[in-house]
């Protein structure tokens, strides 16, 4: 889904029925745990969108989010683009230039899910707020992906549980003073740190819940996949903390 692009609510009650059945599934084989189950059915319920409703089962194995949300069958290109000149000036009239995507939240609470994760989204801050960003469904198209996080007074939730992930880099500068940054990491992330702690806490939780473990694809052999994803984790931490999930 493109940043103009809007949600999509055709179709809609028909998938929630959809998904709250595989949950349905997955509670009675004991791959979700009684809290678990309750939250994903919350928010399958409550969705507003089909873009919601993927959320919901974004780390289910590949086979059951298939069988849920099929990718639409790929079309031929009547009209292909021309051949690139040597002159690349032509793309200008096609595609828009990158521009600096940064998002900022002050006395506020903000909860939103990104399409792309890469280097143009050059600075997260937030400052006596609370935010959410999630990129579990987000395009990745480069890689090192770098990232700068100034959280003050603040609670600041980075969600990167992202297939995409697999095989990119990502660094993570991050200034957080009397508040906290949470990382939400994939399975398989190796992290590397170097921040500078004073009177604060940096914390990497390995979370590995047994219904993740158990999560084979409800009789299917197809293990939970393990993301190859390397994190580097900079920068200062006053009265505050980072906390890194995986």
């Amino acid at each position: 889904m493109s940043k103009n692009t809007p949600p999509t609510t055709y179709g809609l009650p028909k998938k929630k029925n959809e998904v709250i059945e595989v949950l349905q599934e997955a509670y009675a084989n004991q791959n979700l745990e009684d809290q678990e189950y309750e939250r994903r059915l919350d928010e399958a319920t409550n969705a507003k969108s089909i873009e919601d409703l993927q959320l919901v089962i974004f780390d289910f194995p590949a086979s059951i989010r298939a069988k849920v949300f099929p990718k639409p069958p790929q079309t031929l290109e009547t009209n292909p683009l021309p051949a690139k000149p040597a002159d690349s000036s032509w793309l200008s009239d096609i595609v828009p230039s990158s521009t600096d995507t940064s998002t900022h939240t002050i006395l506020g609470n903000e909860n939103k899910a990104l399409p792309v994760l890469s280097s143009s989204l050059s600075r997260i801050s937030a400052i006596l707020s609370n935010q959410k960003l999630d990129f579990r469904l987000a395009q990745v198209p480069e890689t090192p992906v770098n990232i700068r996080i100034d959280s003050y007074l603040s609670g600041t939730v980075l969600d990167l549980r992202n297939e995409e992930l697999d095989g990119k880099h990502i660094n993570i500068d991050a200034d957080c003073f009397m508040g906290e940054v949470k990382i939400l990491l994939p399975r398989g992330a190796q992290i590397q740190r170097n921040v500078t702690n004073i009177l604060g806490e940096v914390k990497i939780q390995d979370k590995q819940r047994s219904w993740i473990k158990r999560l084979t694809g409800f009789g299917s052999s197809e293990p939970p996949t393990e993301i190859r994803l390397t994190v580097n984790i900079t920068g200062t931490v006053v009265l505050g903390g980072i906390r890194v999930v995986y």
